[in-house]
């Protein structure tokens, strides 16, 4: 695997610009990660992540330490981990997780993701963890790193090499590859549920569904036209679709310089509120699962919300889940993506974030693959 070097960049293979050729990478990308972990007969098996079964079925908490869009992968991981295997875990900026001087428990695993295994918070916060006793594994990009070299154990993505700083395919890789460490540890556990069941089934089919995502691309453009007049954005996700409002908020600011927000939805009375108005439009994250009575319960309070937000003149751009009709009453302003278990639906709902955020900066005229005061490895705090 390698890392971004500016005199052997990759060709943009007819792509205006890094970012959008990354985006449309991510089937392939997703479908590489999922080979390596997923043998022919379906059984979750990560080669060569130095965890034995021993050191799984005595695990007794897991700490998630990143930075960025990478933090944002780990809570997303949180339910995925916590619902699958019944494992508390805790998720923590690496930098945070350095200064707070973190008690490490007997059967703790604490895991560190990052793209290029060189951010300098996520290094030092994994050398914390080793010190003070925690197994460590490392979940990266790039094989031969300091954090890879530094952890007990690590378990690879395989998103290829990302020239655009804003990241896109790494993240969608890591949601992969923490949905598949959580299988892996459920399944050594002798862990079952229906609802898990039904997503190891499917995953093998997530890089046709995230395809089938990117034919939304001409709406995404559509929708960034519309909504590029705006200085701040609000976005709102419940439960697991909290991180991937984060998600979306970061690739806007990081791309276009608009001011975004990220925030649970059920926290939108707890003070947001106050700002929204005719001039703060709303992406709201309204997927859910029929299968899953919570996720239809959460998705019944989402759709409330929207009414009354639009009630209101404010803007609502909505995620929803194919065929919905509900939210589609409320909004004019939609974005579909496939019907997956719930702890499928991050990796295909940023997506059409992802393009949302790009198509808007193009329009403004930013420069999508260089941000400014960002850089692709942050190696100095």
């Amino acid at each position: 695997m390698e890392t971004k070097n500016s005199n052997s960049r990759p060709d943009k293979n007819g792509f205006p610009h890094y970012m959008l050729k990354e985006i449309y990478e991510q089937p392939e990308a997703v479908r590489q990660t999922i080979e390596a972990c997923v043998n022919s007969a379906g059984h979750i098996a990560l080669p060569g992540s130095g965890i034995s079964d021993h050191d799984v079925k005595t695990l007794r908490k897991i700490d998630i330490a990143a930075s960025g869009t990478s933090r944002h992968a780990g809570l997303a991981g949180e339910f995925m981990i916590e619902r699958m295997t019944g494992i508390p875990v805790e998720v923590d900026f690496a930098s945070q997780y350095c200064y707070r001087d973190p008690i490490v428990e007997r059967g703790e695993l604490a895991v560190f993701i990052s793209q290029s295994g060189t951010t300098v918070d996520t290094v030092a916060a994994l050398h914390v963890a080793r010190k003070k006793g925690a197994k460590t594994l490392a979940i990266c990009n790039v094989k031969d790193t300091p954090l890879t070299r530094d952890a007990d154990a690590m378990v690879l993505t395989y998103a290829g090499t990302e020239t655009s700083i804003a990241a896109t395919k790494s993240f969608t890789t890591q949601l992969t590859a923490l949905f598949l460490l959580a299988a892996h540890i459920a399944r050594v556990r002798g862990c079952s549920d229906a609802a898990v069941d039904a997503a190891l089934r499917l995953v093998r089919k997530l890089p046709d569904e995230i395809h089938h995502v990117l034919e939304q691309d001409s709406q995404c453009l559509a929708l960034a036209r519309v909504f590029s007049q705006y200085e701040s954005f609000l976005f709102l996700g419940r439960d697991i679709d909290y991180p991937i409002a984060l998600e979306g908020a970061l690739k806007l600011k990081e791309v276009s310089y608009i001011h975004a927000e990220g925030y649970p939805t059920g926290e939108m009375k707890h003070g947001p509120s106050a700002m929204i108005d005719e001039s703060l439009p709303l992406v709201v994250l309204a997927t859910r699962d029929e299968s899953d009575p919570s996720s239809r319960l959460r998705y019944e309070k989402t759709v409330s919300n929207i009414r009354e937000i639009a009630e209101r003149g404010t803007p609502v751009l909505a995620v929803v889940t194919e065929g919905d009709k509900e939210v589609r009453r409320a909004t004019p302003h939609i974005i579909e993506v496939p019907d997956v278990p719930v702890l499928l639906q991050p990796i295909l709902e940023v997506v059409p974030l992802q393009l949302f955020a790009y198509h808007i900066a193009v329009l403004k005229g930013r420069d999508v693959d260089a941000p400014r005061h960002l850089s692709k490895s942050v190696i100095v705090e």
